[in-house]
């Protein structure tokens, strides 16, 4: 699905085709971020060749967070060529707990080699430039990046439509994704798109979308 020029939004429907939305952003360097798991990931591909995107063509893969749904097909692209982008904190907290967390899913832990940390600030690629902001929680090194010139901020896990991000996984914490929430929404945001469920589309959608996470979860967290 395409959002605006250079940015792609595939949701996932159902267990057969994923468990995570993935977006690609188009352009001279090509980044997938969150390519989900790896069993169902060529149905994301037949989605993204459709498109006009091979897949030895990516340039970056953007993990939002380093839980299994989001990252385990990463590794099999970055065999192919693509470079692989986390946050610090999840990378240390991948090399900790991930083994155990993967086998929690009954996942085997793949060998992952991190070549960009995403640390809070400005973030180029192929000429676009995107600001990567630190937003914990979900789990430690949780990121949201924002494209600030189409005013898109690309969630992970921290909120979804109607929802937010669950705390209760190892390193989670409602405090501080509370924290996280509030300040992304301070940003001029015309389009959510969220690690799961549908996006969001238009600011007074948007809004309304914090109000109700503050209305309903942040009580709870």
């Amino acid at each position: 699905m395409k959002i605006a020029p250079d940015l792609f939004f595939y949701p996932w429907e159902n267990y057969t085709q994923n468990n995570c939305n993935s977006i690609m952003i188009g352009g001279p360097v090509k980044v997938l971020i969150d390519p989900g798991h790896k069993r169902p990931f060529p149905y994301l591909e037949r989605a993204m060749t459709a498109d006009g995107f091979a897949m030895d063509d990516i340039g970056m893969v953007l993990f939002t967070h380093c839980h299994p749904d989001h990252m385990e097909a990463g590794p099999d692209l970055a065999q192919l060529g693509a470079r692989l982008a986390l946050h610090p904190e999840d990378e240390a907290y991948l090399k900790k707990i991930g083994p155990a967390f993967f086998q929690s899913m009954g996942l085997p832990m793949p060998e992952v080699k991190i070549d960009l940390h995403l640390r809070e600030g400005d973030l180029t690629v192929g000429g676009k430039t995107f600001q990567v902001y630190h937003t914990p929680g979900h789990s430690p090194g949780s990121i949201c990046l924002y494209w600030p010139e189409i005013k898109a901020l690309i969630t992970g896990d921290l909120i979804f439509a109607q929802g937010v991000g669950r705390t209760d996984f190892p390193g989670g914490s409602g405090r501080k994704l509370k924290e996280s929430i509030e300040r992304m929404s301070g940003l001029e945001i015309d389009i959510i798109l969220p690690g799961h469920g549908p996006a969001i589309i238009g600011r007074p959608n948007v809004a309304q979308n914090f109000k109700t996470i503050r209305e309903m979860y942040f009580p709870m967290l």
